[in-house]
């Protein structure tokens, strides 16, 4: 590693199934340039390997920055398989490829987004992250620095499409009298259905497309969904099932902390929506077992990976630094 000059830099990654964030920062926390792009994700994007090579090299090319003069990385990754994980298929080689930039051969560390979704969120203490946004997963990290997802104990909550599978199970059924929910003609709009008879016929056709654009269609929908949570009770009961199942995975995990109340943040589009957040706290407030807090994340998952690239790159992740980028890298849901 070269050493350290007022020209030496670190880059942080985010990335997602929707988007792929990269800062890159001075070596006293301040953001020199900063780019997004499409997601990311190889379980969520086909051309992920390429979104994240053309955004890495866009954040470095507007600020003019030698990629040979990058300190350190720090990535975080949805798709990348945790040890233990029911998620993935426990290959990471790909990740590696990701960033082969030329020039830019600086040590870099690669990790779930999730990881980065807690160590922004609750700085290195312990707690628990729940993340959810185009993909889900529910992260421990224990007093003892230990990583436990909830998957490895066989549960997924699920995330903005799994909202949306319920929504449209529900309307689909016809279990309930859902003439007069303010939803459904919402719903039916963003399909360009005319009648129940004729979603169910476009939802069908969905079967022919790529499963990754017919997720994205799903997805899409998330936020309308959320929006409307307080006048439909479609829209509610969808948001309670998953918030009740997400207080499940946060119960699963509680007692591995060691700190009582165990401090839960969250992190994601979905996570972090006001309608969620509010029915997760309801869930967890009735959960029975070890108490739990919900908790505003310090910063976002960006902010996580900048502070793994700094501790890669021998920066002591000191109080001023983490003030740094709090105030740089403001928290943005």
């Amino acid at each position: 590693m070269r050493p350290a000059g007022p020209d030496r830099f670190v880059i942080a990654v985010d990335s997602g199934g929707t988007h792929t964030r990269v800062a890159c920062l001075n070596l006293d926390g301040a953001v020199l340039s900063t780019a997004v792009g499409p997601g990311g994700s190889p379980l969520h994007n086909d051309d992920a390997a390429e979104n994240v090579a053309r955004t890495l090299t866009m954040a470095m090319g507007s600020a003019g920055l030698d990629p040979e003069l990058a300190l350190a990385l720090g990535a975080g990754s949805s798709g990348f398989s945790r040890a233990g994980s029911n998620q993935g298929d426990g290959r990471n080689d790909w990740a590696q490829e990701y960033y082969a930039i030329p020039g830019l051969g600086c040590p870099r560390t690669i990790v779930n987004d999730a990881v980065i979704a807690h160590r922004g969120a609750l700085v290195g203490g312990p707690g628990i992250v729940v993340v959810a946004g185009t993909g889900s997963m529910i992260l421990a990290i224990t007093e003892d620095d230990s990583e436990i997802e909830s998957g490895q104990f066989e549960h997924y909550a699920g995330g903005a499409r799994h909202l949306v599978f319920d929504v449209m199970r529900r309307l689909l059924s016809e279990t309930d009298p859902l003439e007069t929910d303010p939803l459904v003609p919402q719903i039916l709009e963003y399909w360009r259905a005319a009648d129940l008879s004729d979603l169910r016929r476009i939802v069908l056709e969905l079967g022919n497309i790529d499963r990754n654009v017919r997720k994205r269609r799903y997805g899409d929908l998330a936020p309308t969904v959320t929006a409307a949570a307080d006048e439909s009770a479609l829209a509610d009961a969808a948001l309670r099932s998953l918030a009740s199942k997400t207080a499940d995975g946060v119960a699963v995990l509680a007692p591995l902390i060691g700190t009582r109340p165990v401090p839960v943040a969250v992190s994601g589009s979905l996570a972090g929506d006001p309608a969620f957040v509010g029915r997760l706290g309801d869930a967890l407030g009735a959960s029975r077992g070890v108490p739990t807090r919900l908790v505003a994340p310090v910063m976002d998952p960006l902010g996580g990976a900048a502070l793994i690239a700094y501790e890669l790159a021998g920066i002591d992740r000191s109080r001023q630094l983490i003030e740094r980028l709090t105030t740089a890298l403001a928290f943005s849901g």
